[in-house]
């Protein structure tokens, strides 16, 4: 009975992904892309999810706030501080990070518009918009959006757990009565297994998708000098940002703990 369970609990998780997975890869074939293509369409879901994620992940802790001052604990004065307190310091964290990680798309942009050019965007890329974060998503929704953001749907079906768990954790910790530092540390602790993802997590994926698409550049210049077929390229590193990988973790895990409670 354990074991069924947990095979239809895979089966949901996973079937979002597989779907999600064909249908970028689909797209990729049908539109004949190339190279370039794969480049600027993974450059497009670094920034927007990892925005999104990020968004979602000062938004949560802004619920969570909020629940906070409003218990019944709270008097009138400590509520006036802390939303003084809490206020500027979501706007910092929001200015903060839509500068920093805006700036690292647009140093990335600069290069790879040097060896990926596309046609209508600035020799510099998006450099001009390196601290300018309103400029980088008017020159993004220029260029980029019209050719890739059908892409979009795809790739945030694939990443959904991360670019929106923050919030869902909020909801849940606030429902359950967890406080701030219990949400913080433990997440929530009726998450299946291998899905507890605190918010510290959350503040930090964007940025490693960056180092990550950072890295495979490489790659697609590798494959670029050896005039690899464009799609095998997008197979592969597709692969590598949006098949449910996590899953096999996952079941091996719940499977462990199946037998254990069989044995038990």
């Amino acid at each position: 009975m354990m074991t069924e369970t947990i095979k239809n609990s895979m089966i949901s998780r996973v079937l979002p992904d597989a779907l999600a997975f064909g249908m970028g890869l689909g797209l990729a074939g049908f539109l004949n892309w190339e190279t370039t293509d794969l480049v600027w369409s993974l450059w497009l879901c670094s920034l927007v999810l990892g925005y999104l994620t990020l968004l979602s992940a000062i938004g949560a802790g802004a619920y969570i706030g909020l629940s906070v001052i409003r218990h019944a604990d709270f008097n009138k004065a400590q509520r006036r501080s802390a939303v003084l307190i809490g206020i500027p310091t979501g706007l910092f964290f929001l200015g903060f990070f839509s500068i920093h990680f805006g700036a690292f798309h647009a140093g990335h942009s600069v290069f790879l518009q040097q060896f990926f050019p596309v046609a209508g965007m600035p020799k510099d890329g998006f450099g001009a918009a390196f601290m300018n974060p309103p400029l980088l998503w008017a020159m993004t929704f220029r260029h980029l959006m019209p050719p890739y953001g059908i892409f979009l749907i795809p790739a945030i079906i694939a990443e959904r757990r991360h670019v929106f768990l923050p919030m869902i954790n909020a909801v849940r910790a606030v429902r359950a009565g967890q406080t701030m530092e219990g949400f913080v540390r433990g997440g929530i602790k009726e998450k299946p297994i291998g899905q507890r993802n605190p918010l510290g997590s959350a503040m930090g994926r964007p940025y490693i998708n960056v180092v990550r698409m950072h890295v495979l550049i490489f790659f697609f210049a590798f494959s670029h000098f050896l005039k690899l077929d464009s799609f095998l390229v997008y197979a592969v590193v597709y692969s590598v940002y949006f098949f449910p990988w996590h899953e096999i973790k996952i079941r091996k895990t719940d499977t462990a703990a199946s037998r254990f409670q069989s044995k038990n």
